[in-house]
């Protein structure tokens, strides 16, 4: 995808930005629908890597399923995270491990989705991330007529899937940003667009400083290789969430960020790195953003 990176006005800015949700918009609701029109669909699973916008698709999904008069409940698999405390005390080599499947709690999980899937009431835990553990539960009463989405990352693994007992009545849906961004002579892989999505939303959602956030990237990088992509294929739906505004966009925050590692770090030659990629790239106003955009997730 090529992006671009200078404008005449401001009012082009915003008109560029709007061009590039609608045309996500476009390729998402053409999954949807698709998603939308299976018979018998009981169960969701919907994926990709971090950042990739699991939150917006499944708000589409539950919109489109609601327009045709279906009820849909989700159910993220982030909430059976481990206590952040357990997962320091197990890192080995300083290395903290948020993405494989040792980071959910699996005996819940296993437990969960047996008593869900026979009809019965359950507790669905509640994490909280800045706390970094559950903090509670919600008690969910399963109706048969209601689509279950099951939303994250681990949503693809076969740790999970495999509890899944109805296959025939499940569709595995995944997002993620497609191909590379191109802007003048500068080549980015979607590999880093997630990056520079993920120093962003941490550091302002999560309230992670970017050393944190650099750190956490070396094993979403071993995880993904070893546990997401090789299934990518196998998905029944896939959704390219790649948008053309993305460098502008991130530049005033991942500037504000990155100038926050000092020379002494690590990860300095990293961020000097992204910062030159950046240069000469216009700034793009967060304010242009559409209500719905997807973009609303890492901003």
């Amino acid at each position: 995808m090529v992006a671009r990176i200078h404008f005449e006005t401001e009012e082009e800015k915003k008109e560029y930005v709007h061009a590039c949700d609608a045309d996500f918009e476009s390729r998402l609701d053409t999954v949807v629908k698709q998603i939308c029109d299976l018979e018998g669909l009981r169960y969701l699973t919907l994926s990709g890597p971090t950042c990739s916008g699991k939150t917006t698709a499944s708000e589409k999904l539950i919109s489109e399923f609601a327009e045709r008069g279906r009820r849909v409940k989700i159910i993220s698999l982030d909430d059976f995270f481990r206590d952040r405390k357990e997962l320091i005390a197990e890192a080995k080599d300083g290395k903290l491990d948020f993405d494989s499947d040792k980071a959910l709690d699996l005996p819940e999980l296993a437990a969960f989705m047996k008593k869900l899937q026979a009809g019965r009431e359950v507790d669905v835990p509640r994490f909280d991330f800045n706390e970094g553990r559950r903090v509670g539960y919600e008690r969910l009463i399963r109706d048969d007529a209601e689509i279950i989405i099951f939303e994250g990352i681990q949503a693809i693994y076969p740790c999970f899937t495999s509890l899944i007992d109805d296959k025939k009545h499940t569709a595995k849906v995944y997002i993620t940003p497609l191909g590379c961004l191109h802007f003048g002579d500068r080549i980015i892989s979607r590999r880093e667009v997630r990056l520079w999505r993920r120093l962003v939303r941490d550091n302002r959602y999560r309230s992670a400083e970017p050393e944190f956030t650099f750190m956490l990237w070396e094993t979403v990088i071993e995880n993904e290789d070893k546990n997401i992509l090789p299934y990518e294929e196998d998905s029944d739906f896939i959704i390219d969430s790649m948008l053309g505004y993305e460098p502008g966009m991130l530049k005033p925050a991942l500037t504000q960020i990155l100038s926050q590692i000092n020379s002494a770090s690590v990860y300095y030659d990293k961020s000097r790195s992204i910062l030159a990629t950046l240069e000469g790239v216009e700034e793009i106003d967060e304010s242009y953003l559409p209500e719905i955009s997807l973009y609303h997730e890492f901003i």
